[in-house]
């Protein structure tokens, strides 16, 4: 198939199809006639990396996920080792988002009548003279 009907069947850009093989997620495809030409693991293979994607893995883990383990190395292993990593770090941005909240929800009750004096209110806060 064509990098064109290989889009079509996985909804995604040939662009993307072309960046992910130069980077070398994907294998790079067989040429005919100068086309690339895939054959029908290819669809399982960007859906692959679609199902990382979605997952929030960042092209270097995708990068991994294929490449960073020995070739006897199963599937769920593979997985196993990268979610685990994935959900720490998940972790670790819902603290972040859950003490942005708490500052939002704090900065939202401002009686400042100017910037200036929310600019006093911060550095007072960030230098531990006062709580905002």
């Amino acid at each position: 198939m064509t990098i064109g009907d290989l889009s079509a069947k996985v909804q995604l850009p040939a662009s993307t199809i072309r960046y992910w093989e130069r980077i070398g997620v994907l294998p790079k495809a067989a040429r005919v006639n100068g086309q690339r030409r895939y054959g029908p693991d290819a669809i399982h293979r960007v859906s692959l990396l679609q199902l990382a994607q979605a997952c929030g893995f960042r092209l270097e883990e995708m990068r991994h996920l294929i490449h960073g383990f020995r070739t006897n190395v199963p599937a769920s292993r593979r997985w196993q080792d990268l979610t685990r990593k994935k959900m720490s770090e998940l972790d670790d941005q819902l603290a972040r988002l859950a003490a942005m909240r708490q500052l939002l929800e704090r900065v939202s009750q401002c009686q400042c009548a100017d910037l200036a004096d929310c600019g006093r209110a911060a550095y007072a806060v960030t230098s531990g003279a006062q709580k905002l």
